[in-house]
């Protein structure tokens, strides 16, 4: 089993990816490698796939549109709060932590805080 990494789009805050990599989890942003302003399924879906990274984002539209995509690593969308950074720094961790890369392979899971 493969352990999950994250790929943040540019809606996603720095503070929670800093969280996650002190906690051990592999993270990627999209602002860090010069992905902003990218489409969504053409280039950051498709990073993300070529890269075995579960691609996490607020965008719920674009989290609709992927569940029509059978070829990737996985997507979070996070509906709940964007300014609850604890919960999701909280939600990730644990996603990451009970979720291998096999188990999110072309899903889509919409996450908040319980």
């Amino acid at each position: 089993m493969t352990a999950v990494s994250f790929y943040f789009d540019e809606m996603m805050p720095r503070k929670v990816a800093n969280q996650l990599i002190e906690q051990g989890v592999k993270v990627i942003m999209a602002v860090d490698i010069g992905m902003v302003g990218k489409d969504d399924l053409q280039d950051h879906l498709t990073y993300a796939t070529e890269n075995k990274l579960v691609l996490v984002t607020f965008d719920r539209p674009f989290s609709t549109r992927a569940m029509a995509q059978s070829n990737h690593c996985g997507l979070i969308c996070w509906t709940g709060t964007q300014n609850d950074f604890g919960g999701q720094i909280d939600k990730l961790g644990e996603f990451a932590n009970h979720y291998s890369l096999e188990n999110a392979l072309n899903n889509v899971f919409w996450m908040k805080r319980s």
